[in-house]
């Protein structure tokens, strides 16, 4: 089982990033929506699309949204916050990013760093494959990625912390040109302790320009926030690329 599979279907992963931003994701929404979508990109597909924060965003402003993630259980919840909110303009399922869906969207958004974290590069630029697959001619793909220069300088090596009675201790180190995280869980609450980990790999917008290209993904502009500004590899927060399909 990849890492993915189980962390991200742990009802632990759930609890730890419990306060995970809903501010930060709708305003990444607002800006894309102000500065890209438009009637013309109705149909959205969320790729990997965890809980659906972003996706939720999207249909609450009237798109039609398709969500998939591999995680049975994000999948789950993102419904049941579909249901409360008496959106019938969502639909999530259960899938791997790597498999195509049968059918074509306006826009492919692929949000907060889903993406490098299979084992190889060839793997990992696979994914593009599906999205060129899945990708009307002219339509746009957002991806929404961590500033690789900004995470090699600014990671914390070690971070412990405890809620609901649990205590979890972070060790991040970068080896094999990604970024991991071991993350280990003790207290009364479990059986025994239990020890995930996350990998992401370290790449850099020319690796995203080349394989882009290959593709013909069209790179239209590369902003370094969730504000719209330009790129820094030094300062940035964020990598956040906008791509046109044009076959």
């Amino acid at each position: 089982m990849d890492w993915f599979e189980e962390w991200f279907d742990s009802p632990l992963y759930e609890k730890l990033y419990a306060d995970r931003d809903e501010a930060e994701a709708e305003q990444l929404v607002e800006f894309l929506e102000e500065t890209l979508l438009s009637e013309q990109y109705h149909s959205i597909l969320d790729l990997g699309c965890g809980r659906g924060r972003h996706s939720l965003n999207l249909a609450k402003r009237g798109y039609d949204v398709t969500g998939i993630d591999l995680s049975p259980e994000a999948i789950k919840t993102a419904q049941e916050k579909a249901e409360k909110l008496n959106l019938s303009n969502t639909q999530f399922k259960v899938g791997d990013m790597r498999d195509p869906l049968p059918r074509k969207f306006d826009a492919i958004v692929n949000l907060f760093t889903t993406f490098g974290y299979f084992k190889s590069d060839e793997e990992n630029a696979s994914v593009l494959d599906g999205v060129i697959q899945m990708l009307k001619n002219e339509g746009l793909f957002v991806l929404d990625y961590l500033n690789a220069e900004k995470v090699k300088q600014d990671f914390v090596p070690e971070e412990e912390g405890e809620f609901q009675k649990m205590r979890y201790e972070i060790k991040r180190y970068i080896k094999n040109g990604a970024i991991h995280k071991d993350i280990a869980f003790a207290g009364e609450k479990l059986d025994k302790p239990r020890v995930y980990w996350e990998r992401v790999k370290l790449y850099g917008l020319d690796w995203f320009e080349k394989e882009m290209e290959k593709r013909d993904l069209e790179i239209i502009d590369v902003n370094g926030d969730y504000e719209g500004s330009d790129f820094d590899p030094e300062t940035s927060p964020r990598l956040l690329i906008i791509s046109r399909l044009s076959k």
